[in-house]
This record gives C-alpha cells, sequence and structure tokens, in this order.
C-alpha cells in the first residue's frame, strides 16, 4: 500500500460483531495485534469490489502538504469514479491544485486538463484491469480511486500489515460502520467499512508515520451501485481550444 494513495470482508450477519473486539485487545503502545478476522474483511471487501461490473463512487478527500516550515496545509479534492462493464471508466479529481478526467471506452485512454486544455490519448487494452496496470508500469499514473480496488490482491501487501485492530462501530453519513485499524512501516491506516450486506468502504486515513509531521490523506466515500450510465461520457472528444500532446513513459 503506497503511503498517501492508497484505497476492501467477512460479512458481519455472519459472525457476530462482538466476536471481532474480543479477538483483538485494546492497543496500546507495548502491543501488537494481528486480528485474523480483520484481515480477512480487508480481503473479502477488495474481492467484492473488483467483482462490482457498474458502480459510481465519490470521494471528498483532504491532503496534508508539509512546508519547510513545519507547517501542515490542508488541499481539498473531490474524485469520482464510475464504470460501466469491465472496459467503460470516467474519472474525475477536481482538486486545489488541479484538475484531471479521465475517459476509458476499451480502446483507448484519454487524459484531459479541463482548465489547461490539454489532453493526450494512447491505445488502451481491451479490459480496464489490464488498462489500470499499463497505465501505471509504462506512464507512472493512477487513476483516482483505483487503489480501492487493489485490497488484498497482493500477499506482499497483506504480509507487510503488522498490526490490525477492531477498533468499534462508527457512522459515516449516516451510515453504521465498522472501524478497523492497521500499521505497516512508515504508515498508519484506518478504514471504515459498511456494515450491510455489501462490504463498501465508508471512510480511509492514512497517516505517514515515518516524518515527523505525520501527515494525513483523509477521504469519505459515496456509493451509488446502480448509476445512470446514459448521461456519462466514456469517450473523449476535443473541444475548441484544446491541444492534443503526448505522454511521456515514466522511464523516459
Amino acid at each position: 500500500m503506497k503511503p498517501v494513495n492508497c484505497v476492501l470482508c467477512l460479512l458481519l450477519t455472519a459472525q457476530p460483531l462482538f466476536a471481532l473486539a474480543e479477538e483483538a485487545p485494546a492497543a496500546n503502545d507495548a502491543q501488537t495485534v494481528r486480528n485474523p478476522r480483520v484481515i480477512d474483511k480487508l480481503i473479502d471487501m477488495g474481492e467484492y469490489l473488483r467483482g462490482l461490473k457498474t458502480f459510481k463512487v465519490s470521494a471528498q478527500s483532504t491532503r496534508d502538504t508539509v512546508l519547510d516550515s513545519g507547517q501542515k496545509i490542508k488541499s481539498e479534492s473531490l474524485n469520482v469514479l464510475q464504470v460501466d462493464g469491465h472496459n467503460h471508466l470516467y474519472a474525475r479529481s477536481d482538486g486545489d491544485t488541479r484538475t484531471l478526467e479521465f475517459f476509458y471506452n476499451g480502446k483507448q485512454l484519454t487524459q484531459y486538463s479541463p482548465y489547461l486544455k490539454y489532453y493526450t490519448t494512447v491505445e488502451a487494452p481491451p479490459t480496464l484491469v489490464e488498462t489500470l496496470h499499463r497505465l501505471e508500469t509504462y506512464y507512472g499514473i493512477q487513476l483516482p480511486l483505483e487503489d480501492l480496488f487493489l485490497f488484498g490482491s497482493d500477499q506482499a501487501q497483506i504480509d507487510g500489515i503488522k498490526s490490525a485492530l477492531y477498533i468499534g462501530p462508527s457512522t459515516i453519513n449516516g451510515k453504521l460502520c465498522d472501524h478497523l485499524a492497521f500499521r505497516q512501516a512508515d504508515v498508519d491506516w484506518q478504514l471504515w467499512l459498511t456494515r450491510e450486506e455489501q462490504p463498501l468502504p465508508c471512510k480511509l486515513v492514512i497517516t505517514t508515520t515515518s516524518e515527523a509531521s505525520a501527515p494525513e490523506y483523509t477521504a469519505v466515500y459515496s456509493w451509488n451501485l446502480k448509476p445512470d450510465s446514459k448521461q456519462v461520457k466514456f469517450t473523449f472528444v476535443p473541444g475548441k481550444g484544446d491541444v492534443a500532446i503526448p505522454l511521456k513513459k515514466a522511464s523516459e
């Protein structure tokens, strides 16, 4: 898991919630607890999210930037990801520092900066999973919120979790969620999951512990599992004044 990029569970109806707490004593500085049921919830969430064919997720995010003086500055962004099948995607990240849109139609992927009016289009594999892998491998680009769908797909990531705790119930945006806490090298992170049939993430907080200032990233999620895709453009069409630029490989 990447310290500040990061985005997911056993259904709570299958096991009493207090069983999770009983297996995870209250945390303290001298204690490391790796609750296996909390790990399972994390893996099952990722598998569930990767199985979704159509959905829309929005996240209101904040990120700390630390100045040379040590002062923390928070930046805000609204991120939206909508997927229709395994070969159509639209994403937008609208933040204080930049705004980007992504369009994928199963053949091409376009990255567009609506305020600068620059865009770049590349040929893409026929599936979304292959496309995301190629974007990161060759171009060093991650789409907004894509990390949510990687949880549990890499055993090394799971093995790197030093502590996994069940904290307790919590209400996020009016939904009852379960609060989980994890610790890895250089990073602590907390995840809130819905206590409904669908194990959806409600909130994520990542704290970079390798820095003295401990900067944080926070995201609060809203989900729609039956979005209207008719009004969404998955193919980019340049407008007046838009300028095409090449997309350079990360190694260049």
